[in-house]
């Protein structure tokens, strides 16, 4: 009995969250939407453009800084390169109705200095804003990445991203000889002389950024932050 209660709060939990989809990057140097107003449970997932970005929880005393050891969350850099989306989403549970403030940390640009901020469930006044975040903002020097990898989040595969597209072949038929061969090239066409008729060969993603699309393609792995940082920017 106790059981199927809990199984039947953990049902009504799942049907009432909601899902934010924020585009880092997608715009210049923006988060969108950079205002959000989320309930307990909601989930926040972030979608990564070119062409370096990283999403960082902050403090609303101290603009482009990391919230203090051992809270908020941090994706890492994601190099996405131009024309693409990252195939990977860093998410986050909202666990109470507090502000929170993210920024983007890289200093090629100075993307928070600049703007590249937002924040979930924002007050009404004070430096709970983005008015009064971006005050102190444009005051700051280059932001700050929390030291280690990503945490306080999960990565999952983007579902606007789909494989590239096969390479096309081409097969000339004549009225005599024997089958040859389909030549696959890069997407150009090529031909050949035979009898019989070939098929478009397969290819498979080596993984990194994908062509934009629609539908999905799951994507295993983490893209580790520091070395990266400096990348696509």
């Amino acid at each position: 009995m106790l059981s199927s209660f809990l199984l039947t709060g953990l049902l009504a939990i799942q049907a009432t969250a909601i899902q934010f989809n924020v585009s880092v990057g997608r715009n210049g140097l923006t988060f969108e939407p950079n205002e959000i107003r989320a309930a307990r449970d909601d989930i926040i997932e972030f979608r990564f453009w070119p062409r370096n970005h990283s999403v960082v929880a902050g403090r609303f005393n101290e603009a482009c800084v990391p919230a203090p050891s051992g809270a908020g969350f941090y994706s890492g850099f994601l190099p996405t390169p131009a024309d693409t989306i990252n195939p990977q989403v860093f998410r986050i549970r909202i666990n109470n109705s507090d502000p929170i403030v993210f920024y983007c940390s890289q200093n090629n640009g100075q993307h928070c200095k600049n703007g590249m901020f937002g924040i979930i469930n924002p007050t009404m006044g004070g430096a709970s804003t983005l008015a009064g975040y971006r005050q102190l903002a444009l005051q700051a020097g280059n932001a700050t990445s929390p030291s280690g990898g990503p945490f306080g989040g999960q990565f999952a595969a983007n579902p606007n991203t789909v494989p590239p597209a096969p390479a096309a072949t081409t097969v000339t038929v004549t009225a005599s000889g024997s089958a040859a061969t389909p030549t696959e090239t890069d997407g150009d066409e090529s031909s050949t002389s035979g009898t019989s008729t070939g098929s478009a060969a397969s290819s498979t993603p080596s993984g990194g950024a994908v062509a934009l699309g629609a539908g999905g393609s799951p994507f295993a792995g983490l893209v580790v932050a520091g070395a990266a940082a400096l990348l696509f920017v």
